[in-house]
């Protein structure tokens, strides 16, 4: 999973990552995946369909907007 961009919109974080899918280290495919997460709650969601993340994806999300919530505050 590659993250292509974090934005705030309203009172909610939008995450676009790029996830890839691989068989015996070969990649086939690469989706595109928007992850959601409102500012009040702790829990993220694929923002399409509403379902839950996993803890491992919820981790990396939670990395990823740790490291740039400082430059998305600044707009």
């Amino acid at each position: 999973m590659r993250l292509v961009n974090i934005s705030k919109v309203e009172n909610a974080y939008l995450i676009k990552a790029s996830v890839s899918y691989k068989f015996l280290g070969i990649e086939f495919m690469a989706s595109d995946k928007f992850y959601k997460k409102k500012e009040n709650e702790n829990d993220w969601h694929e923002a399409k369909t509403g379902k839950k993340v996993p803890a491992k994806r919820k981790l990396k999300l939670n990395k990823w907007l740790k490291d740039h919530q400082k430059f998305i505050e600044k707009k």
